[in-house]
């Protein structure tokens, strides 16, 4: 599947968020509730693929990336770095393939979205995605509320 066919499908999912969801967006609802409604709409965009959100594994053993420290999120016990994405549509197992990676960012978080765009290039570098965005989702009042891709990865 190419860039143009994944991007598209997603863009679908996206207006079907804000068509259908639009109460999460205008709420400010949290982030994994967007996510999980997402992740729906994504599922019928790709029957091939599995999609889920917050999925923590590769294979059996939890997803690891190395990035910079104050980006590495989620952590064990022993203070390694997991990798939990926000959206994935793969095919589950220790090899995937691995299609798309998304993060998702509201406009009401303060984060700059800067460490999203580094987990979501160590994804691909690392566990072999091979396309990423992050997507921002209008959350502020007296706002339009959307959801968008604001950065795209392939290639």
């Amino acid at each position: 599947m190419n860039a143009v066919e994944v991007r598209q499908r997603l863009e679908i999912a996206l207006q079907e968020v804000k068509k259908s969801d639009r109460h999460l967006l205008e709420n400010n609802v949290s982030e994994r509730s967007i996510a999980a409604r997402l992740a729906m709409y994504l599922q019928r965009q790709f029957p091939e693929h599995m999609v889920d959100a917050e999925y923590n594994r590769q294979g059996e053993n939890p997803k690891r990336v190395t990035m910079p420290e104050q980006c590495a999120g989620y952590r064990n016990e022993d203070k390694t770095s997991l990798a939990v994405p926000d959206v994935i549509v793969h095919r589950r197992g220790p090899t995937g393939p691995n299609l798309l990676v998304l993060e998702l960012k509201k406009t009401t978080n303060p984060d700059t979205g800067q460490c999203d765009c580094i987990r979501l290039r160590a994804f691909r570098e690392q566990l072999g995605y091979e396309f990423g965005a992050l997507i921002v989702c209008e959350t502020r009042q007296n706002r339009e509320p959307g959801i968008a891709i604001v950065e795209w990865f392939d290639g």
